[in-house]
């Protein structure tokens, strides 16, 4: 009757919605039962192929629980100091994995942290189902704000959680399920990646990258990748501190190629639908109250595409979680290039996915942070805003807290006027607020080439002057540029392209 590794002391269960507590058992425990008591309620479970599964009515939030499960065999587990509160599952990649003592103003962060009444599970990353995950899974566990980890914690998430928990006065759990350098293909599985040919691409990929090796060759490949990984690691920490001014390229003919993420197979986490084998399946289906995801800057190759993969991902999670209507927030990428590389536009499509998503899927809400960007840095120190522009979407649309302003100005309309375009926005108004020049605006007359056009900004919309018909006008589709234009609460005008012929 082995519980989920998920389930531990100090875990944060979901308030006001059926619990649903589940493990793994042997396939021929009919004939015995298990049940589940947490507080004054007790169910028993229904076994399923090895899996057993245990629904507890509906909670209200309070604190210091504990839950038991036991069998008819006189076998009993119990975790105490549990919490009924909100949860949250914290996905994406690497930005979302931005650990809280990296982050800008770490220590006060985490000071302001420790006194919050949060909590964090950080599912194990391990890239096939093996002793090793096994032993990561036994180790893991639910943290408490004060413990010697919340450093290791998701930074967005911490923030996020600080801020719910604050404005509901109940405990909040967050799941940390993600890796740094993971595209959105490796988070599903594969009958999603194959039931469409463009995200199928993703698979054909990878079995052409592993030429028909067996996985035990595919094991043993990986492995001596690891040990050269290791040996490199150790050079590039080196040679970063002695010759910190060294280019990328001249750093690798010193110290050898960098060869992540390693040769595609079975062992490699980043192999299409690796993790979600190894890390979303193994906390599936805990009660959640919604996912806040950041991710997209892996696939940014695969641009055209990405849209399908990420509606995918958020069908499919929804699905695994059991709740078809579960609130998904996802982070839109913010300015990102390295100085001198040329523009090529693909960051722009991936924000246009981000922001459609929430336009046409139920439930779906896009946190705009084309501000927090910075130039020749992936990884933005500042995660306070993207986490604090969650949570406001959280409280408007989950909690019902309607006067929460949690918008910036989103473009709602372009009308031709007799001296050319007028634009109109949502959440605008009170206007702009411009800080310093009015960057970011584009129009083309042929599709093709776009020139810069600066817009007249009277109140709540914006004026373009053109003598001649328009087939585009674009605003900030660049990977990265200065970002002028902001609401009057703070959060920056959403990129856009509109086709007007």
């Amino acid at each position: 009757m082995k519980p989920a590794a998920i389930f531990s002391d100090n875990m944060v269960l979901q308030r006001n919605k059926p619990i649903c507590v589940f493990g793994e058992c042997e396939t021929d425990i009919e004939d015995k039962t298990i049940t589940v008591t947490l507080g004054e309620y007790s169910t028993a479970a229904e076994t399923n192929s090895g899996k057993w599964y245990a629904y507890l009515p509906e909670m209200q939030a309070q604190d210091n629980l504990s839950l038991t499960i036991s069998n008819s065999d006189g076998n009993k587990i119990t975790f105490n100091n549990i919490a009924i509160g909100e949860v949250w599952l914290a996905g994406g990649q690497s930005n979302m994995e931005y650990f809280l003592a990296n982050s800008k103003d770490a220590e006060k962060h985490m000071s302001d942290a420790r006194k919050a009444n949060i909590r964090y599970y950080n599912v194990p990353r391990c890239g096939m189902l093996n002793e090793e995950l096994h032993n990561a899974e036994k180790n893991s566990r639910w943290e408490l704000s004060n413990s010697d980890t919340l450093g290791m914690w998701s930074a967005v998430g911490c923030h996020f959680a600080r801020n719910i928990s604050e404005k509901l006065g109940c405990t909040v759990g967050i799941i940390g399920c993600n890796l740094g350098g993971t595209s959105a293909s490796v988070w599903v599985d594969e009958n999603t990646l194959s039931s469409d040919n463009d995200t199928n691409i993703y698979l054909e990929v990878y079995n052409k990258a592993c030429g028909g090796l067996t996985e035990n060759e595919q094991i043993k490949i990986y492995d001596e990748y690891l040990e050269y990984e290791k040996g490199w690691n150790e050079r590039l920490a080196v040679i970063q501190k002695e010759r910190p001014e060294l280019s990328w390229e001249d750093v690798q003919k010193e110290i050898g190629e960098c060869k992540w993420p390693g040769p595609m197979g079975i062992k490699n986490p980043y192999r299409p639908c690796g993790l979600y084998h190894t890390m979303i399946q193994r906390i599936t289906p805990f009660t959640l109250r919604g996912i806040i995801y950041y991710q997209g800057e892996e696939d940014a190759s695969r641009c055209d595409i990405y849209y399908k993969l990420f509606t995918k991902l958020i069908s499919k999670w929804r699905e695994d979680f059991k709740d078809s209507n579960m609130p998904f927030l996802c982070v839109q990428l913010p300015m990102f290039a390295y100085e001198n590389a040329l523009d090529d536009k693909t960051w722009p499509v991936i924000r246009e996915s981000q922001m459609k998503a929430s336009e046409t899927l139920n439930n779906v809400h896009t946190a705009v942070i084309l501000d927090c960007g910075e130039l020749n840095n992936i990884h933005p120190i500042d995660k306070k805003p993207v986490g604090d522009r969650l949570s406001l979407l959280a409280l408007k649309n989950v909690y019902g807290f309607d006067k929460c302003d949690a918008y910036g100005p989103v473009l709602k309309a372009i009308e031709k006027t007799s001296y050319g375009y007028e634009l109109s926005f949502y959440n605008a108004e009170n206007g702009f607020d411009v800080r310093g020049k009015v960057l970011g605006f584009e129009i083309s007359y042929d599709g093709e080439c776009f020139k810069e056009i600066i817009p007249e900004i009277s109140g709540s919309s914006m004026k373009l002057k053109s003598d001649v018909n328009a087939v585009e006008i674009r605003y900030q589709w660049f990977n990265y540029n200065e970002v002028t234009i902001f609401g009057k609460n703070g959060i920056p005008l959403a990129p856009f392209k509109k086709k007007l012929i």
